[in-house]
This record gives structure tokens, C-alpha cells and sequence, in this order.
């Protein structure tokens, strides 16, 4: 699909510099889902000082040419520690996503939230119930699973500390994976990330609801993109739209194995929307919330854990989210079912797991005045 849209981009380009070669003109520059028991394979479980968030690319206006369809494959929690990490040890870095890896790659951007430093340094910080460090290896699986934006916003960025911390920005840009959510300082860890698919340029950002205190980045400390200042946020995304054609936005909000959204994700989230982001694809609550549609956008409230070590039975329900974003809006909504099993492992599924998986989502969504439709092992998802 990628390098569909990198031979449509070459084939136009030259149809266009040719037409205008003709008439004599000088080309001119552009932008450019009882507990039934599901199918698993297995039934046992020094600071780099690189620019660090994500891309390079001066900021420049949306191409002012025809703007392409972008599809989009989301999913929610990526733990590289616990379970998964033994997974890697035993299989290598690609194992957490051997069952799902195809299904992800074959969109134009593919999206999710790093829930862990990726490093083998650092210490973990005091009186937190939680740290985790992820085994670094896990980037192999990140890049074969075709990976392109991650999120670092979230409660568990800084749990080895700054060096982790530093040591994670080093292993994602060392394989070409973008994120936002995290920097530096204050001004990286707010600043969007960028990539360009076919044509059109598509911005990411981050921010985080759930952290302790010192893990949001200051003027002088790495850190996150926290805040509770939804006027700042508004900001950041309207900055970011006047530079993209698309933005999609992460958030790491709501309570914990709650499947409703709270009154302030509702409001921020629309919010959201409005500022100027097409997508909404927000985590942190561990199971899976509703998907709303508002106004030409979507919002996912929580697409749950994806590669992970859930302490709960619904913890494992989770999906792949899958939509096309176009100048008109988002279209073409699908969940596909997966269950994560003992060894943390994601896994697409068929039958009554995904008959019951369906069911929550269905339930979540239609709650937010979304039309359920499902067939098979799909669920087809509309206003």
C-alpha cells in the first residue's frame, strides 16, 4: 500500500511537470473483540542528545493539490514488559506481533501507545505501584509490524528515569518510528510528529491525563506532554492543523477498567475535533470504550490494551480499529476482534471469542449513538 502511494506520487508528478513542459510553462513547486476460551497458539504463559521528537521536516502549509484518502489501522496499549518481554526472550522481537503484524503493516499509517521505556538502563523510580522497562529488541517488532506514530504520553515514559527515557528515543529513531508525547524538554514533548503518505501530510500528537507530577516535561527536564490546560491542548492542535492535512490525536485519560467514558473525556474530545483533528485514539482504562462519530471526525475513547499483561479477564478482550480518513470526513470504520493471550500476544479472533469481543464493542459504541453493524468477525461502524 505504501509504495502504491509512492509510484502514484512519481507517476503524477511527472504527468503534471510534462502538461506544463507543453504549454511552455516552468513547473511549480507544491506541498505535496460466560468467558469463552479464545484461540492462542499457546496456553502458558549516557542521554542522547540527538533531536529527539520525531521529525525533521520543516513546518510548511497542507498541499494545496487534490488531498488522498488515508487509511488508518489504531490500536491501544503496547507493553514491552511482564509477559510480552518474556515472549521476546524466548522468540525474539517480532513475536508479540507474528498474528497481527499483517493486518497492521497494510495501512498507510499505523498507530499506537508505547506503554514503557524501551531500554536496559536506568533505575525505577520510588513509591510508584507500577514500573515497567520494556526490552529494547521490542523495536524489530514495532518496524515489521509497520508501526509509524507512538505515542509516549502516558504514565509509564519515565519509569527507569531520564536515561530510559533517553535511551527509548535513541532505539525508535534509530528505526525510523516517529512519536510525540514526550521530549527533552516541554517544547519537544508538545510538538507534533510528521509523516507524508501519498501526497498528504498527516500530523500526530500525544498528551497524558494519567502521570505522577515529575514525569511531565518542564523547560529543563525530559519528561511528557502532561496537562490538564485543555486550552493549551486546543492550541497545540490547531497549530498542528495550519501544517497538515490530516492530525490525529492521542490521549492517555479516564479511569481504569471503566468501559464508559467520563464527562470530561466527552467534552475534550469533541473539543478536539473541532480544534481540527480527524482522529480522537485514546487509551489508559484498559478495556475498550465506545467509538463516537462527531462532526466530520471520530473518537475511539479507549481501544483498550494490544500487547500486553492485563491482571484482569477483560483485559484481554482488545481490537485493531481500522478507518480512512478523507477531505470529507472519516469513513470506512471497521474493529476487528483480537484476544491477547497468556504470553501477551495479540491474536485475531473468530467464532464465539469474537462474537462476544463484537458484542462490547457494539454495546460501548452504540451508547455514543454509533450504528453497529457486524458481519462475521467484523463490526462495521457509522454514524
Amino acid at each position: 500500500m505504501r509504495a502504491a502511494w509512492r509510484v502514484a506520487g512519481v507517476l503524477a508528478a511527472l504527468v503534471v511537470v510534462s502538461g506544463m513542459m507543453a504549454l511552455g510553462c516552468a513547473p511549480v513547486s507544491g506541498g505535496r473483540p460466560s468467558v469463552a476460551v479464545a484461540a492462542e497458539e499457546t496456553a502458558t504463559p549516557g542521554i542522547d542528545t540527538a533531536t529527539s521528537t520525531v521529525d525533521a521536516t520543516p513546518a510548511v502549509p497542507p498541499s494545496s493539490t487534490v488531498v488522498p484518502n488515508i487509511t488508518v489501522a489504531a490500536v491501544g496499549d503496547l507493553l514491552f514488559d511482564s509477559a510480552p518481554k518474556r515472549l521476546i526472550r524466548a522468540e525474539g522481537g517480532t513475536a508479540p506481533f507474528t498474528k497481527v503484524a499483517s493486518r497492521l503493516k497494510a495501512a498507510d499509517v499505523t498507530v499506537g501507545n508505547l506503554e514503557c521505556p524501551l531500554s536496559r538502563r536506568g533505575s525505577p523510580v520510588p513509591n510508584k505501584t507500577f514500573t515497567f522497562q520494556g526490552d529494547p529488541r521490542a523495536v524489530k517488532g514495532l518496524t515489521y509490524a509497520g508501526f509509524d506514530f507512538l505515542s509516549l504520553a502516558n504514565n509509564h515514559a519515565r519509569d527507569y528515569g531520564a536515561t530510559a527515557l533517553a535511551d527509548t528515543f535513541t532505539n525508535l529513531r534509530a528505526a525510523g518510528l516517529r512519536w510525540a508525547g514526550a521530549g527533552r524538554n516541554r517544547t519537544e514533548a508538545w510538538k507534533p510528529a510528521f509523516i507524508e503518505r501519498g501526497g498528504a501530510r498527516i500530523a500526530y500528537l500525544a498528551f497524558s491525563e494519567i502521570t505522577p507530577a515529575n514525569f511531565a516535561a518542564t523547560s529543563s527536564r525530559s519528561g511528557t506532554a502532561y496537562s490538564y490546560d485543555t486550552d493549551k491542548v486546543m492550541s497545540a492542535i490547531k497549530a498542528a492543523k495550519k501544517q497538515a492535512d490530516y492530525v490525529i490525536v492521542s490521549f492517555h485519560w479516564g479511569i481504569e477498567r471503566n468501559y464508559s467514558p467520563t464527562a470530561r473525556q466527552v467534552g475534550e474530545g469533541r473539543r478536539a475535533i473541532r480544534a481540527g483533528a480527524d482522529m480522537v485514539l485514546a487509551q489508559h482504562p484498559h478495556v475498550i470504550q465506545g467509538v463516537e462519530f462527531y462532526r466530520d471526525g471520530l473518537i475511539a475513547y479507549s481501544l483498550g490494551n494490544f500487547v500486553f499483561s492485563p491482571g484482569n479477564v477483560g483485559g484481554r478482550d482488545t481490537m485493531i480499529l481500522h478507518a480512512t480518513m478523507t477531505p470529507s470526513g472519516i469513513t470506512s470504520v471497521t474493529a476487528e476482534p483480537c484476544w491477547i493471550g497468556y504470553n501477551g500476544r495479540p491474536v485475531p479472533q473468530t467464532g464465539s471469542v469474537a462474537k462476544r469481543i463484537l458484542g462490547v464493542i457494539k454495546k460501548t459504541s452504540t451508547s455514543r449513538g454509533t450504528t453497529v453493524r457486524i458481519s462475521g468477525s467484523i463490526a462495521r461502524l457509522r454514524p
